[in-house]
């Protein structure tokens, strides 16, 4: 791989676990692409080096989110133990196509994974209030509780407590839990146990097959039917993407395909831009984000789409 081509497939690895660090997924189905287009592995070697790249950034973002408090263990756990059947399936079924069916296979999940969230910009609900930080979030705030004995900034003015749409939190006095990590109060119903068992399995599945994380579908169901708030759905979708990537490469076989001259600067430059994600995360918009990230990912599907036509086709 000559070092242009090094420096490009970094750079977009570093975007790539910008969006794991940052949404908790989407973005790694850019790995299988870039590491076939850019780097030049077959797409078998391609999706079994994405499982390596994609599992050890998500297991940093994972330690990043729980620092914060925003990582479900049990739920993420219980999900990726879920998807365990689809992951072996998905693997099995990888070895069976041909590569370029497969990548053609990948140009359309990335269609779909890139309209999706185009489509989530067009819907006011499809993310909860506390997508954006608390200090952007606070619509015509009511100041209350101005005692004299508050404290005071060096000009003169006052501590202030307001009542507003997003959980206000004293700074000299930080709860023991923080708000962003509030457990589902929704009751456990018979509908909710089978889609929380069809999404684990398909997300498996895909992990499997492709090599993908499959954020793009771990965070709205940890969000619609777990009930959690963005930031904790991102950081437990962290944990199921990790355990599934370790699962789906226990399932191949272990490492020994792997070739670590390519994989591991580009995991290196995945994991820093996870460690970044988390930062960018505390400040902009998942929805400006998204996107972005949506735009990319069209693209990227088109350039792989073409590109698998036209090898099927010769």
């Amino acid at each position: 791989m000559g070092v242009v081509h090094l420096v490009v497939a970094s750079i977009l690895a570093l975007l790539i676990g910008l969006s794991l660090g940052a949404v908790g997924g989407g973005g790694s189905i850019l790995a299988v692409p870039v590491l076939v287009g850019v780097v030049g592995l077959t797409a078998e070697a391609a999706t079994a080096s994405s499982l390596v790249v994609v599992g050890v950034a998500s297991l940093v973002g994972v330690v990043s989110h729980a620092r914060v408090r925003r990582v479900a263990v049990t739920a993420g756990l219980g999900f990726a133990a879920v998807g365990a059947a689809g992951s072996f399936a998905g693997t099995r079924v990888n070895e069976l196509l041909d590569g370029d069916v497969l990548l053609l296979g990948f140009a359309a999940l990335m269609v779909v994974v890139g309209v999706r969230m185009l489509q989530s910009l067009r819907r006011p609900d499809a993310l909860p209030v506390d997508d954006v930080p608390l200090e952007r979030v606070r619509p015509d705030p009511v100041p209350v509780e101005r005692s004299a004995e508050l404290p005071r900034y060096r000009d003169g003015a006052q501590l202030r407590r307001y009542v507003s749409s997003t959980v206000e939190v004293d700074p000299a006095t930080p709860p023991s839990t923080p708000p962003s990590v509030i457990p589902s109060s929704r009751p456990w119903t018979a509908g909710r146990v089978a889609a929380l068992v069809a999404t684990g399995t398909g997300v498996g599945f895909l992990t499997g097959l492709f090599g993908v994380g499959g954020g793009f579908v771990i965070v709205p169901a940890l969000v619609l039917v777990l009930g959690f708030t963005m930031p904790v759905a991102t950081g437990t979708s962290l944990l199921v993407i990790a355990v599934n990537a370790g699962l789906a490469l226990a399932f191949r076989g272990g490492l020994g395909s792997v070739d670590w001259g390519v994989v591991a600067p580009f995991t290196l430059a995945a994991v820093v831009g996870v460690l970044v994600g988390r930062v960018v995360a505390d400040r902009v918009p998942a929805r400006t984000l998204s996107g972005a990230l949506g735009v990319l990912i069209l693209a990227v599907a088109l350039w792989t789409g073409i590109d698998a036509v036209i090898a099927l086709s010769t």
